[in-house]
């Protein structure tokens, strides 16, 4: 079996090879950009949820492909997050520092320089910026979020309001594009799904899903953040609402205590804490499966349509979420901390011209990244503005370049705490106002329980660590009185600039309102709206 297994891989490597020489057009692209989609809930990245989470269509990307195993995001949380992937740009440079922002003027966007190349473009489903779509041809999105059930999308074709789960109504309106496009052209699809962003709403068909089966925990569900050692993650609980139960705010636990069949919170003692969050983590762990396998029912679609008109190897396909997300982990859900889970996000790419199937990288790249990937793909010029690096070299499995980034910078504008960082291979190093400098060594403590940065062992990797976030700081243009937390007064000015771009509305104003450090000793971390 394994030698016949050896055949089939060197059969299908010299195909791809020979159909490499052969094709030198464009290819086509498909980047398929969700909500919140954690690394560990994708069967492919071997976490205690494989045999449960089990997405065999987001696999095949792997299987066929490559998976990118520490892809971060420079600012965990929705619109931030999306405006990177599409500028290539860090968020103080494109403009985009919190939710619902606006992407500045002069930022680069991949999907106009392809446009540029004379790529047929479409984007449909969830955008979340205040800018209208730039370089898509035609673009049908949701205002906001949107609603998992019956979405009402406006854009270039008018106004529609369509009956149906979400995800699927997003792929179906996909679908129709690439059976009436313009054949003899490179396209773009922009497929962007609501889902899995809480409350992990589903289709009906997967009601069942899991039901009557008790799912993994993560090492770290019941770890008593309120006594630990890190007031990066104190800070966090003491004022939102993203802890399964002991939130400054409403916890996941009264959020959904009542919920109903067939998402109904499983039976509990109630006066036992460790048994509520029990509950709750088993509540959202049903829910969320259910949600994600909608999105690997559609991406089967799409393969599919690609598949019958015989252009499956000529597509690259992309499989991303905007950033990571808490399954438990810590007790949280959610995201926006610098920590594992939450600034790592799931990368699957599937191009058999180019990538050698079931490829694993462990290179440190950034979602920034996506756009001169893209760009350099199409042969494109790639603009002197984009900060990201083309992954193309990696994708071909070349060795890393020898000035290739040597750790990730982070930035966190959007809640309590402000804070910013650099994660490397090894540790994770974060500074704030609001506290003193952590450190966590994610070889020796992989669950990122501990705060060694007190520990007299790792003074000079804490030295070589804060010598480091320096460093990236320099090598991205960021002004130290521009980071986040930092100076008050220029976070008001970044403030009154988006609020001025925007006709006068705040940043989020109406949803999610945004604080100061210096306006609120207790800054609110805005809710699951985002």
């Amino acid at each position: 079996m394994k030698g016949n297994r050896s055949a089939g891989f060197i059969v299908y490597f010299y195909a791809a090879l020979s159909s490499m020489a052969i094709s030198a057009e464009q290819p086509n692209m498909v980047v398929v950009l969700v909500d919140d989609h954690a690394y560990e809930a994708i069967s492919a990245y071997e976490s205690h949820l494989k045999d449960y989470a089990q997405t065999p269509t987001i696999d095949r990307l792997f299987h066929e492909g490559m998976r990118f195993d520490n892809m971060t995001v420079p600012n965990s949380i929705c619109s931030p997050s999306r405006a990177a992937i599409l500028t290539g740009q860090f968020s103080h440079v494109n403009g985009v520092l919190r939710l619902n922002g606006r992407i500045n003027e002069d930022s680069p966007q991949y999907p106009a320089e392809l446009q540029k190349l004379g790529y047929q473009t479409f984007l449909v489903g969830k955008w979340h910026l205040e800018n209208s779509p730039k370089g898509y041809d035609k673009h049908m999105t949701v205002k906001g979020q949107g609603a998992y059930f019956d979405p009402q999308l406006s854009g270039s074709e008018g106004s529609w309001k369509r009956e149906g789960y979400s995800t699927d109504v997003y792929t179906d309106i996909a679908l129709d594009w690439l059976e009436s496009r313009d054949r003899k052209k490179p396209f773009l699809l922009s497929l962007q799904f609501k889902a899995p962003h809480h409350d992990y709403g589903h289709a009906e068909r997967y009601n069942n899903l899991l039901a009557g089966v008790t799912i993994p925990e993560p090492p770290t569900l019941y770890e008593d953040v309120r006594r630990e050692d890190s007031n990066l993650k104190k800070l966090f609980i003491r004022d939102s609402a993203f802890h399964m139960l002991h939130s400054g705010r409403r916890s996941y636990y009264e959020r959904h205590q009542n919920d109903q069949v067939p998402d109904a919170m499983g039976q509990h003692d109630a006066k036992s804490d460790r048994d509520r969050i029990r509950a709750a983590y088993q509540h959202q762990i049903h829910k969320y499966i259910r949600c994600i396998r909608g999105n690997d029912d559609n991406l089967k679609r799409v393969l599919g349509s690609l598949e019958a008109q015989g252009i499956l190897d000529d597509t690259v396909v992309i499989y991303t979420s905007d950033q990571g997300y808490w399954l438990g982990q810590h007790g949280l859900y959610d995201k926006r901390l610098i920590l594992e889970s939450s600034v790592r996000t799931p990368f699957l790419i599937r191009y058999p011209r180019m990538i050698m199937p079931a490829s694993v990288n462990a290179d440190l790249t950034i979602n920034i990244d996506v756009a001169p990937t893209l760009l350099e793909l199409a042969g494109a010029e790639i603009p002197p503005t984009m900060q990201g690096r083309s992954l193309v070299p990696l994708l071909k499995g070349e060795p890393v370049p020898p000035n290739w980034r040597t750790s990730q910078l982070y930035t966190y504008w959007g809640g309590t705490p402000k804070h910013y960082g650099v994660r490397d291979k090894r540790f994770t190093y974060v500074e704030s106002d609001l506290f003193s400098a952590e450190l966590f060594d994610r070889k020796l403590d992989p669950q990122q329980q501990h705060n060694v940065a007190g520990n007299l062992e790792y003074a000079t990797v804490l030295r070589d660590m804060k010598a480091e976030l320096r460093k990236q700081i320099e090598n991205c243009g960021i002004g130290v009185e521009e980071l986040p937390g930092a100076n008050v007064e220029a976070d008001r000015k970044v403030i009154a600039g988006q609020r001025a771009a925007k006709g006068g509305r705040g940043v989020g104003e109406g949803k999610e309102a945004t604080k100061t450090a210096g306006e609120s000793g207790k800054e609110r971390v805005g809710t699951s709206r985002e």
